[in-house]
Order: structure tokens, then sequence, then C-alpha cells
């Protein structure tokens, strides 16, 4: 399972192909096949925006942070923004984003997220860490988390959650639309919170889509002495 890992996820982005197909998918497309990302999308923001609200925000750590989705939402809030993520392309990608919008109070880095303190040198407000640890393995995901601890004092972080609901509705989605085959790992909602408690404390949660994704978002606080 750590060959599939470094193969499909942590290989897979470095594409210039995946990183506009990915972008694509949450901001560009038109039709119905695109119409869940776009909604995955825009919960995704909402909730983000929301966490922000609740806490200090003037430092922002964004990793991955993939083609740059977020850049608005880190804009309407005023924070500087340190946009990170492993691969080349998808920054190449979120720079565009955040000169379309007119926001320049960012800085970009190549980041391995597995690698947090070793690479980012600053402290933060707020980690944002979206559609990540649902693809990496339970121990690569324990040392990312306390990474993110490491830098942070609150972290906004999403998981996969499993149910016999959504296990249905994507064997039935793969079924009619296709889809890849790498690795997932869903955990239930009890082993996440458990999982976080590690390192934080959890300040609030929420569901993007309750019928139509997984992803469950949580606001934490590092607990003190991680820093």
């Amino acid at each position: 399972m750590a060959d599939d890992y470094e193969r499909h996820t942590r290989e897979h982005y470095q594409s210039d192909e995946v990183a506009q197909e990915y972008h694509e998918a949450f901001a560009t497309r038109k039709g119905w096949k695109s119409l869940r990302p776009r909604l995955v999308a825009s919960g995704e923001r909402r909730i983000v925006r929301r966490f922000l609200g609740k806490v200090d925000h003037g430092r922002v750590l964004d990793i991955p942070a993939g083609t740059g989705k977020l850049a608005p939402i880190f804009k309407d809030a005023g924070s500087r923004v340190k946009s990170c993520d492993i691969a080349p392309s998808m920054l190449a990608i979120a720079k565009q984003e955040y000169e379309r919008i007119g926001y320049d109070d960012v800085d970009f880095q190549v980041c391995d997220a597995e690698r947090i303190a070793e690479t980012v040198s600053e402290r933060f407000d707020v980690a944002v860490c979206l559609r990540l640890l649902h693809r990496v393995p339970p121990a690569v995901q324990a040392s990312i988390l306390a990474g993110l601890a490491s830098v942070a004092d609150h972290v906004i972080v999403s998981f996969g959650v499993t149910s016999s609901y959504h296990n249905a509705r994507r064997i039935v989605r793969r079924r009619v639309l296709g889809g890849d085959d790498r690795p997932i790992w869903f955990e239930s909602l009890g082993e996440v919170l458990d999982g976080v408690r590690a390192n934080f404390d959890v300040v609030d949660r929420a569901s993007v889509l309750p019928f139509l994704s997984q992803e469950v978002m949580l606001l934490l606080r590092s607990r003190p002495g991680r820093g």
C-alpha cells in the first residue's frame, strides 16, 4: 500500500495535465458531469469562510493549495497566505488564480506536507489542509497532523468519513461515471476524532455535502506545547 500511495498520490499530481484537469473540474467545466465537483468546492469554500470567522486568521498556511480554489476566501478574509503544494504544476495555476482575482498578499512554495516543520519556517494563525488526508495511509496522516499542529495555532482539515450509504453511492457512481482506482483511506467519524485528539482540541465540525460527499471538515485548536 505504501507503493500505491507513492505512485497514486505523491506522483499523480506532478503532471501538468493532471493539474489542469483538476482545476477545470472544480473551477471551469460546465455540464452535469462536473456539477458534483463544483458543488463540493463551493461547500468547502463556504465552511472555510465560516471557520476562519471563528479564529484569528491574519497568517494562513494553505497546504496542499492545489490550484488555488480558496484564493477568493483568503482575499475576502484579508489573510496573508503561504500557498504550498508538492506539485509545481498545481502552484503555477494557483499563481494564475491569485493574479486573476488581483490578490498579491501571498507567497508560493513547493512543500511536502509530510515535512511541514522542516520546510516552513513561519508560524501561522491557521493552517488549511483539504482533500489530502483521505489519500494517505494512517501513519502518514498522523505525521501530517503532527506537523500542522507544530506550525499553526488552529487547523482546518478535511477527512473522508465512511458509511454504508456512501459506500453504495460510490459503487453506483463508479459504475455510471467511471473514476480512478487510487487508494482511499476512509474512516468512521469516531476514528477521525480519536486521531486528531493526540494533537488538537476539536472546535467545530461540518459536513461538506452530506448526501453527495464523504468529506467532513474540522476546525481544530493545537494543544499547548505543540509549537
